[in-house]
């Protein structure tokens, strides 16, 4: 890959339309005249996202063979780690998904600095009488979500996401080599927990949006010699299903602008301990 990425980024205009730009002809393999057009609508969609958690406006969503995944959901007696990407409506397609879960409680794993807006949007995703707790990062978080998941509760996890937000492990996206952050796969290992990604796109401009949950990836025991290789099978997995939706929607990820931060080369892996370490204070929600 050329320099670009890295060096160029720091020079993007707005939201990175230059990486952008560059990502939709490099990775993607379109034509200028297609990067364009796809930069377009890449800036249509992202609007749609800050209405969607600063207006708390009611989207329309369909689940994907609901029943299914539903039933799923409501019989699993192991905790569940819901990992998703900032791909289409994903609040709205956390919705969909949270309205199937019952007898589980469910946090979120947020950054700790805290807004009203995210508040909102994150109390508008949870179904009435859910029981809810947005976890902010911080020390002791990991421990929080770790026991939660091995008494059975769900864990919202978005995972397409550079160092800045936590140790990484690397993966094939796109064609080349690239680090995403490899907690999701890690808490979900020291959790006992399944994983099931979920994904939610628009058809069209002023449709609702459609969500899909991938087949689940089973809990199984693994020994702490054995844990790095799964945490890398694990996300690996995650990575290749976002390559594949984002690849049918590219328009639509908001993380572009980050794509130079996942394709840097990471530091070297730091232990278990050091890998989840860093996440504390814990914010209730109703």
């Amino acid at each position: 890959m050329r320099r670009f990425i890295v060096e160029r980024s720091t020079t993007r205009q707005g939201p990175g339309s230059d990486a952008l730009t560059y990502a939709f002809e490099e990775l993607l393999g379109e034509s200028t005249a297609a990067a364009r057009r796809l930069l377009d609508d890449w800036f249509f969609y992202k609007q749609l996202e800050d209405a969607s958690w600063a207006n708390g406006r009611a989207s329309r969503g369909v689940l994907l063979d609901a029943q299914r995944v539903g039933a799923y959901l409501s019989a699993c007696p192991r905790g569940i780690v819901i990992a998703t990407i900032h791909l289409g409506d994903y609040l709205e397609g956390l919705r969909q998904l949270l309205k199937w879960i019952a007898q589980k409680h469910v946090f979120v794993v947020r950054r700790k600095a805290w807004s009203e807006i995210e508040q909102r949007a994150f109390e508008r995703i949870a179904p009435e009488g859910t029981d809810w707790t947005v976890l902010r990062t911080g020390r002791g978080a990991a421990a929080t979500a770790v026991r939660a998941l091995r008494r059975g509760d769900a864990l919202i996890v978005f995972y397409d996401l550079p160092r800045g937000f936590g140790p990484t492990i690397e993966v094939d996206f796109f064609g080349r080599r690239a680090n995403f952050v490899r907690g999701p796969a890690e808490i979900a290992l020291l959790g006992g927990a399944d994983v099931l990604a979920v994904f939610a796109h628009y058809e069209a401009p002023g449709s609702g949006c459609v969500v899909e949950a991938m087949p689940v990836i089973r809990a199984r025991p693994s020994t702490r010699e054995a844990r790095n290789s799964r945490v890398e099978e694990i996300s690996q997995r995650l990575c290749k299903w976002a390559e594949q939706h984002i690849q049918r929607h590219p328009a639509q990820w908001a993380n572009w602008p980050w794509i130079h931060e996942l394709m840097m080369r990471a530091p070297e892996h730091q232990s278990d301990a050091e890998a989840i370490s860093p996440t504390s204070g814990i914010v209730k929600t109703q």
